[in-house]
C-alpha cells in the first residue's frame, strides 16, 4: 500500500526525533510499534527508563503547535499502547518493574519544504498514574542490558 504523504512528513519527522534521541543518550528499541488499534511512534531507553515518544508535526503555515494535538483520547490510546508492549516486553521475560517509565513528546514546525523552523522536545509531556507506569529511581544495567537484547528479537 502506497503512504500518503502525511505518513511520509511524519516517518521523515520521526527519523529526525530518533536521530536527535540518540545523539543525546537515547537508545531506540522500537519504531512504529503497533498494536491496533493503537501505535508507539518511539520507545526507547534513556539509563533506566523506558521512554515513550509521541511525535507531532505542523506546517508553520498551521495557527495550533503541534504538540497541541496530543490531547486526553491520544493520551489515553498512548497509554494502552504503552500498556501492550509492557505486556509484551513481560512475556519476553523482561522485569518492567525493574524500570522507569515516562511519555515524552517531540514537537516539529517545519516550512513548505519541509525543512525545520522549530524543534521541541518535552521529557514528561504527560504522566499516568497506572501503577504500570511506576518504577524505580535507580540505575539497572542489567535490566537496561536484558531489554536491548530481547526487545527487537
Amino acid at each position: 500500500m502506497k503512504k500518503t504523504e502525511k505518513r511520509l512528513t511524519g516517518d521523515y519527522f520521526e527519523e529526525i526525533t530518533a536521530e536527535w534521541m540518540k545523539k543525546n543518550g537515547y537508545r531506540i528499541v522500537a519504531r512504529n510499534w503497533e498494536k491496533h488499534p493503537h501505535e508507539l511512534d518511539i520507545v526507547a531507553l534513556h539509563g533506566n527508563t523506558l521512554v515513550f515518544t509521541e511525535v507531532k508535526s505542523a506546517n508553520v503555515s498551521n495557527y495550533e503547535p503541534p504538540e497541541k494535538n496530543i490531547d486526553k483520547d491520544k493520551m489515553l490510546s498512548l497509554t494502552k499502547a504503552a500498556i501492550e508492549f509492557l505486556r509484551e516486553l513481560e512475556d519476553r521475560g523482561i522485569d518492567t518493574a525493574r524500570l522507569n517509565k515516562r511519555f515524552d513528546a517531540a514537537a516539529i514546525t517545519f516550512s513548505s519544504e519541509r525543512e525545520i523552523v522549530e524543534f521541541r522536545y518535552y521529557e514528561n509531556y504527560f504522566i499516568c498514574s497506572d501503577d504500570r507506569f511506576a518504577g524505580p529511581d535507580t540505575e539497572d544495567n542489567e535490566t537496561e542490558k536484558s531489554l536491548r537484547g530481547k526487545v527487537n528479537e
